[in-house]
């Protein structure tokens, strides 16, 4: 897949030499982010537990980018009016035998895309430091090719701060009984940092105003937790 990008874009050979140097078992996880594709087959990839099923999870993603990527040269290659007619690549990736006029109605569409976006960081309630990265990034989105492995790390992340619960809080729930279940039901091993979070649990139960002292790190806990 990067043999076909442009390595004359920094973030293409910088992506290069971080494969070169990654681990193989790491490659389903790598592949799963810097592709277009949604959430819910990302997430297949990382539910996976043996590396097998990663990689047979993976692979029909990068097969399918592959492909888009490679009707899209040849378009572009029949001639320069033929970079009008490419094969959709977004949300979810390659529709075999379905073509797409990029024109005027297309690009309305990008950009009605992108407007949805920056209206749901608008509305997200987030912090104005926090808002004033998401508005930058988006900016860089906007400017940047599809193509780029770059462009689907960027959406991913924006989607993620968008979806964060900013403004959203909680009862805090202090069952150590029921906090030791969901710890071992969701985490392997981790026995001492599991001890200290029921520690601090148990603290929190005497105590509702605190600080707790973490590896060094003070840890002012809030009335609700978010």
């Amino acid at each position: 897949l990067l043999g076909m990008l442009d390595t004359s874009v920094p973030v293409v050979a910088k992506f290069r030499r971080l494969l070169d140097s990654l681990p193989r078992e790491t490659l389903p996880d790598v592949v799963a982010s810097m592709i277009r594709t949604s959430n819910k087959e990302k997430l297949q990839v990382l539910d996976a537990v043996s590396l097998e099923e990663r990689f047979r999870k993976a692979l029909p993603m990068l097969t399918r980018q592959i492909e888009g990527l490679k009707l899209l040269q040849k378009t572009r290659k029949m001639s320069p009016d033929a970079e009008k007619r490419v094969l959709s690549v977004r949300k979810g990736g390659v529709f075999p035998g379905r073509q797409f006029n990029l024109d005027e109605e297309d690009e309305d569409e990008d950009g009605d895309d992108m407007a949805a976006l920056e209206r749901k960081i608008h509305g997200a309630s987030m912090p104005e430091a926090a808002l004033r990265v998401c508005l930058k990034e988006l900016k860089r989105l906007k400017k940047m090719p599809q193509s780029m492995p770059e462009f689907a790390l960027t959406r991913n992340y924006l989607d993620l701060m968008v979806e964060l619960p900013w403004s959203k809080s909680t009862k805090d729930s202090l069952d150590i009984r029921a906090a030791r279940t969901l710890l071992d039901n969701d985490h392997y091993a981790m026995d001492k940092l599991k001890r200290r979070v029921l520690e601090y649990l148990a603290v929190r139960q005497l105590k509702t105003s605190l600080k707790v002292i973490v590896s060094g790190c003070t840890v002012r806990p809030a009335a609700k937790s978010d």
